[in-house]
């Protein structure tokens, strides 16, 4: 399981933030942080839809009618007799 909570290198705490009243600088770094988080879920639920196997439904055989048409040659033209 993944940590919740990451604190970026070279970031401001964010209790610090908070006391020091940058609301601006703390919105940005929960906003970013929310981000992580999502794209993190988004990639475990990939994850874990790839190891789902779906089961092949086999496909129905379906019989086929076989045409009584037969094609004869009369001088250059071919035609489509059928009976």
């Amino acid at each position: 399981m993944q940590a919740h909570a990451i604190d970026l290198p070279g970031q401001p705490d964010r209790h610090q933030l908070a006391r020091e009243g940058r609301i601006n600088e703390l919105q940005i770094l929960q906003s970013r942080q929310g981000r992580i988080d999502f794209q993190a879920e988004q990639q475990r639920l990939r994850e874990q839809d790839r190891q789902i196997v779906v089961p092949q439904v086999p496909r129905p055989e379906v019989p086929v009618m076989k045409s009584s048409c037969q094609i004869e040659l009369y001088g250059n033209i071919y035609r489509r007799v059928c009976r």
